[in-house]
């Protein structure tokens, strides 16, 4: 994971975009997906966070404009929490395969075809 104050999503983009104002600046940044994003990427947004147990004070979403892709939505956790463990074994799940729920996902996408 990336710290939110290191992150941006373009090289053209100030890394950490609102994230001092926001207070977010230190939270890890789990997980992204924007108006491209494809049916994978954004079942594994919706099930990461279904498993970090939702939006919280540890765990945020955060909804930008971007001048590239017209949104992004960006899934942060809070440092040394619980919520921050259970990202890290999230990261590291997808680091070995690249669905979450894979089940779930076949449900919901059943004519998927990558």
């Amino acid at each position: 994971m990336i710290r939110y104050k290191d992150y941006s999503p373009t090289p053209f983009d100030v890394k950490g975009l609102c994230g001092k104002s926001a207070g977010i600046s230190d939270f890890w940044l789990l997980y992204g997906q924007n108006r491209d994003s494809d049916e994978l990427t954004a079942h594994n947004f919706k099930t990461a966070l279904k498993e970090l147990g939702g939006e919280s004070e540890d765990v945020q979403v955060h909804l930008f404009k971007h001048w590239a892709c017209g949104w992004l939505e960006v899934l942060l956790v809070r440092p040394d929490t619980e919520a921050e463990k259970k990202a890290r074994q999230i990261e590291e799940r997808l680091e070995n395969y690249p669905i979450l729920d894979e089940d779930g996902f076949y449900q919901e996408n059943p004519n998927y075809g990558g």
